[in-house]
């Protein structure tokens, strides 16, 4: 087991259960396809993809910066892609990102700011990204990104309330 630092990009389809209710094929081969691109988008940053479970996505980052240009770029391409599908077929993701230091363990990451993005990303409206307060105090400030506050935010099984940004 090991110790370093990351920027943790928690991903979640919005509405999963419904699409999958419409048409699970549909929706699986889409989830899928989606995947295959978050995955070369998160390598083209520098990432690396840590997990994938049901309708979650998980990737790492060595920078913040990293990881907020990733989870912009990611979100312009879905909707791309979802311009080409019908209104109630469409695969939308919300995006979390944190910054902090995980743990390690057989290819695996483990930390707070892991359980921090994936929080975070139930706060973000479909389409959209969402940062801890910790992560935004650390942004490089030549990031072309802008950001709305959206306030101090209590969340399950985090004893603090998290201060969140949206990417505008």
């Amino acid at each position: 087991m090991k110790h370093r630092g990351a920027a943790c990009l928690y991903a979640d389809v919005s509405g999963y259960c419904r699409l999958v209710g419409r048409n699970v094929q549909s929706t699986v081969e889409t989830l899928t396809a989606y995947r295959a691109l978050m995955a070369r988008l998160v390598h083209t940053h520098g990432g690396r993809v840590v997990d994938t479970a049901g309708d979650s996505f998980l990737a790492e980052f060595p920078t913040i910066s990293r990881a907020v240009r990733c989870a912009v770029g990611l979100q312009a391409e879905l909707a791309r892609h979802n311009a080409r599908l019908p209104a109630d077929r469409r695969v939308e993701f919300r995006v979390g990102i944190d910054l902090g230091e995980v743990l390690v363990h057989e290819g695996r990451i483990y930390g707070h700011c892991v359980n921090t993005a994936a929080r975070v990303q139930g706060l973000a409206a479909p389409g959209s990204v969402c940062i801890a307060g910790s992560a935004y105090d650390r942004l490089d400030a030549t990031l072309p990104v802008r950001f709305a506050y959206l306030g101090e935010h209590a969340v399950r099984n985090i004893d603090e309330p998290l201060r969140v940004y949206r990417v505008e």
